[in-house]
């Protein structure tokens, strides 16, 4: 619902519901970033049409991909497990090379959904000119 500023010459304002969670998050990044929350929405706004949404359709692809992947190191671990309960498990010794293929696709894995995530993160406090000056708490990081 956007409604006309009489006094604001060329100035719309909206109104936006948040929850009592989301509100806190919005004070608590504002105070953060030093700036205001109308002046955090706007840079955000502003920011967001260059950076794109958070997950793009390349983004979601690549999770698509990812997936696949992650199936296949849980499929390896599945034929680990039966082979142990059917007493028919190598040594530690001998499945060590096995492990650490599996610790290595996990690692992969992980880095690459992580910057899939954080990415655009940084990207857009980066556009919006928004540093932090203070930590958010580890539950509410923008």
């Amino acid at each position: 619902m956007t409604r006309g500023s009489g006094d604001q010459d060329g100035k719309r304002s909206f109104r936006v519901v948040l929850t009592d969670k989301d509100f806190d998050t919005l004070e608590s990044a504002s105070g953060a970033f030093g700036v205001g929350k109308s002046e955090l929405v706007r840079r955000l706004v502003r920011a967001s049409v260059d950076v794109g949404p958070a997950l793009s359709v390349d983004g979601v692809e690549r999770i698509e991909a990812l997936t696949g992947q992650v199936r296949i190191v849980g499929r390896n671990l599945m034929q680990v497990l039966k082979a142990i309960h059917r007493g028919e498990a190598v040594g530690i010794d001998e499945s060590e090379p096995v492990w650490r293929g599996l610790q290595e696709m996990i690692a992969v894995l992980d880095a690459e959904l992580t910057g899939l995530v954080e990415g655009n993160g940084a990207s857009l406090r980066e556009r919006s000119g928004l540093m932090v000056v203070a930590a958010l708490p580890d539950n509410e990081a923008a």
